[in-house]
């Protein structure tokens, strides 16, 4: 597999076959608490040519209003609706369901506006009111752990054909000093797990990479932005995950560009079953 030495570089000389670039935001612009080298030239250099893009995340415990406000601290000139979090598809998962102006119990944080209410959900955090519930969502962070899951886990036992919403199917991410912090997914696989002990399969629905619902939502807002269609194979997306980067945009159908600033070695190639269409070493 040829590793190109620059995706600016090859971006250069390759502009003319593409129509919109998407980012992976943590460990592609972003990582460390450090801007990846290159990434802020090159989103500067897009700005100029007015090359569309847009950013994919799995955080789902920051709102794109607060995704946007983090990166500014990088020097990113990046507005909230060029963002598309684990949150985005929750709009068209709620219609495509009939769920609208149901009350559905959040585990923990969705960010700061709530990334559900904008849905069309009526929110509630409190246990008590589980059995009014229609449906759960599992957020990150910020929240008592044992009678949430415990809670949650009884009340789908009881109501197995309720939505079980995971929007970050990751099962952790990196936190503080190198240590590693269980995320959405690992709860809600958790609750399955337990559950299926019990008799009951439960089917949790993930909305983040590499799950179609947040491509399909962050496709359609790039469209809206540009005024026309985009053909998915002249999309190009920039991630350093095979697992979730990779496998998504070539799930979608976009072309996919491994980055190797992030969690992905040249190593891991030899076992990798998911393999992107261009490989660079940095910006």
């Amino acid at each position: 597999m040829q590793i190109h030495e620059s995706f600016t570089s090859w971006f250069r000389k390759h502009r003319e076959g593409l129509d919109a670039l998407v980012f992976d935001v943590d460990g592609v612009l972003v990582g460390g608490g450090l801007e990846v080298p290159g990434s802020l030239a090159f989103i500067r250099e897009l700005r100029k040519l007015d090359f569309p893009f847009g950013l994919l995340t799995n955080d789902g415990n920051h709102s794109v209003e607060e995704k946007a406000a983090g990166l500014a601290r990088y020097g990113f000139d990046i507005t909230p609706r060029e963002i598309t979090n684990c949150l985005g598809g929750l709009s068209e998962f709620v219609q495509e369901r009939g769920v609208g102006g149901e009350l559905f119990f959040v585990v923990g944080d969705t960010g700061k506006p709530c990334g559900v209410e904008p849905a069309g959900l009526r929110v509630t955090r409190e246990i008590g009111r589980l059995p009014e519930c229609q449906g759960v969502i599992v957020g990150e962070d910020h929240y008592d752990w044992e009678p949430v899951i415990n809670g949650v886990l009884n009340h789908l036992l009881r109501h197995p054909a309720q939505p079980f919403v995971a929007p970050n199917p990751d099962e952790y991410y990196p936190s503080r000093g190198g240590t590693i912090h269980i995320a959405a997914g690992g709860v809600a696989r958790f609750i399955q797990r337990v559950a299926a002990v019990n008799g009951v399969k439960l089917d949790p629905v993930y909305l983040g990479k590499p799950y179609l619902p947040i491509y399909e939502h962050n496709h359609r807002a790039m469209e809206r932005r540009v005024g026309r269609a985009i053909a998915r194979n002249r999309v190009l997306m920039l991630g350093d995950s095979l697992a979730s980067d990779i496998r998504g945009a070539n799930g979608f159908g976009y072309r996919s560009g491994l980055l190797l600033t992030g969690i992905t070695r040249e190593h891991h190639f030899e076992t990798a079953t998911v393999h992107p269409t261009h490989v660079f070493r940095g910006f």
